[in-house]
């Protein structure tokens, strides 16, 4: 995780190899995306200290940490990465030294050498197998939190009511259904999960269509149909399955009737929001709300009021980017130090990868609880101990745990998302910005590293999308002017000059106007509220793919 300068470096360089290899015929896109984030060894899952990876793919772009032991038993990291080839990638395990420590001075690292090559397969978004230089090759997993505490942050124990948009997919891996839907619990306990059904008053209504239980220790569900009116093109649905992966969700139908199959669902877990009891404060009833947000969320401060009114006041659980980040202070095109970012539900796991005194890599890692600063904030924050630990497995070593070694004190993330301001973007920050306090050093911003990093407009758009609400996805492929439209010219987007609420503006063109219109933002690294990317611009689905 010490290579994000190097990454910065050649980042012009690899921007223009992707590109070309973009437009090459022989170029095998994807049908997922790994998630980024923490992975495991699935053969070292003992519940012990060990090593881990963590992994993060963008577009063609693998870059990946390795958190591991030295023979004397020493904490150590390693970095890979490279392009993609396919589903697989084979690219040197690099150590570095003399960077900054913990609590240091300001100082660079250099490369001090490769220790083997290393082979990372997947097939799917969350499973693959990875060969360390001088061992078998191994099975590896994304290591997903679970739990069955009831809480807004737990799909798997809603409370209040999660937000979904479901996609099934055709036989070539392209969506041919989607639908907004909801899951909830019951007051008798019961999971449900209904499909958005239009109402003639303009209310939103989610139907009732599935009633799901959790299997133990893991994050999918498994839902039957009620006895309830489906809609006419799966009208046969014998059974669903749901998987929850953060943002992503993964699962499938299985569809009975006169010709059984079984069709894949990728989607997106968009947030949810619970209401709490309401209480009277002077002449206001006041509920208090909590949001648990992977897109735009409805922010609040509390309540003003002139005579009597209703108001809500609103805990904000703002949910950012996994992968690799990078404090913007140290990047400086060259190697240095790193953070590897994980949250999960109410659940952060944090790994810094830098040095010791000496000059030699280490890394120290924790977890903890990750809430909402309390009503009316626009920030959520955890206080995480960072430790350090020794004796685990070296490369090429024989199984071994690790012991703890050393408290090194607490380490405060936190996110937040500004007031407006004139000329300042609101409410998306979040995904990609933050700050971080490590011990011993002051608090610093941080942010989410781009290793695909689209030169324009237009390429950070190309590839295809879900927009508004949308029953159909539209492709950006081509330039128009300033912006991009698809390939029926019937979306065109615009990128359009910083102001409060919006930096893009999309619509049908007619002419040189517009026959429908509407001001949004401009997606940030492929997240964004109106818009939620399926491919990227090499045509890889950012998805998780088939379940096992």
């Amino acid at each position: 995780m010490t290579k994000f300068g190097l990454l910065q470096s050649w980042r012009p360089t690899l921007i223009a190899s992707l590109l070309a290899l973009s437009c090459m015929s022989s170029w095998a896109a994807r049908d997922f995306t790994p998630q980024s984030g923490t992975w495991i060894v699935s053969s070292e899952i003992n519940g012990k200290p060990g090593r881990g990876l963590a992994i993060d793919v963008q577009g063609n772009t693998f870059f990946m940490q390795v958190f591991g032991y030295e023979k004397n038993g020493d904490a150590t990291f390693y970095t890979a990465t490279g392009q993609m080839e396919g589903n697989s990638i084979t690219a040197p395990l690099m150590r570095y030294k003399n960077g900054r420590s913990l609590a240091g001075p300001m100082q660079e690292a250099v490369e001090d050498r490769s220790v083997g090559q290393v082979t990372v397969s997947f097939r799917n978004g969350l499973r693959g197998t990875l060969q360390f230089p001088g061992e078998s090759a191994v099975a590896i997993e994304r290591l997903l939190v679970t739990s069955d505490a009831a809480s807004v942050t737990n799909p798997l124990a809603q409370q209040g009511g999660r937000s979904l948009r479901l996609f099934t997919l055709d036989a070539q891996g392209q969506p041919d259904y989607t639908t907004q839907a909801q899951l909830w619990r019951t007051d008798d306990g019961i999971t449900q999960v209904g499909w958005f059904k239009p109402s003639v008053i303009g209310m939103v209504v989610y139907q009732p269509l599935f009633q799901c239980g959790v299997l133990p220790g893991t994050a999918r569900m498994q839902c039957t149909p009620k006895d309830a009116e489906r809609p006419a093109d799966i009208a046969d649905i014998e059974s669903m399955e749901l998987l929850f992966a953060g943002f992503d969700i993964q699962g499938e139908l299985r569809i009975g009737g006169s010709h059984p199959h079984t069709r894949i669902i990728t989607g997106f877990d968009l947030g949810a929001s619970l209401s709490e009891a309401p209480y009277v404060e002077g002449r206001t009833t006041i509920t208090p709300v909590q949001h648990h947000s992977y897109l735009a969320s409805n922010f609040g401060y509390g309540p003003v009021c002139q005579v009597y009114c209703d108001a809500s006041v609103t805990t904000n659980i703002l949910m950012p980017m996994n992968g690799t980040w990078v404090v913007e202070d140290e990047l400086t095109g060259k190697p240095g130090r790193g953070i590897a970012l994980d949250v999960q539900g109410d659940t952060v796991i944090l790994q810094l990868f830098h040095y010791r005194a000496d000059g030699q890599p280490t890394f120290h890692m924790g977890s903890a609880i990750y809430q909402g600063k309390g009503a009316g904030s626009r920030a959520s924050v955890a206080t995480i101990p960072l430790r350090e630990y020794r004796g685990g497995r070296s490369l090429g070593g024989p199984a071994k745990a690790a012991e703890l070694e050393a408290e090194a004190g607490n380490a405060i993330v936190e996110f937040y998302s500004p007031t407006l301001e004139s000329g300042a973007i609101d409410r998306n920050v979040w995904w990609t910005q933050g700050q971080l306090q490590l011990p011993g050093e002051s608090p610093v911003k941080i942010r989410r590293l781009q290793t695909d990093a689209p030169a324009s407009f237009a390429e950070r758009m190309f590839g295809d999308w879900h927009a508004r609400s949308d029953k159909v996805v539209t492709r950006f492929d081509r330039v128009q002017g300033d912006g991009v439209i698809t390939a029926d010219g019937k979306l065109l987007c615009l990128p359009v000059g910083l102001t409060p609420g919006s930096n893009m503006s999309c619509g049908e063109p007619d002419g040189n106007q517009w026959r429908s219109h509407y001001s949004t933002y401009l997606p940030d690294m492929g997240r964004s509220g109106p818009f939620l990317r399926l491919r990227d611009r090499f045509g890889n689905a950012t998805g998780l793919g088939a379940p096992d």
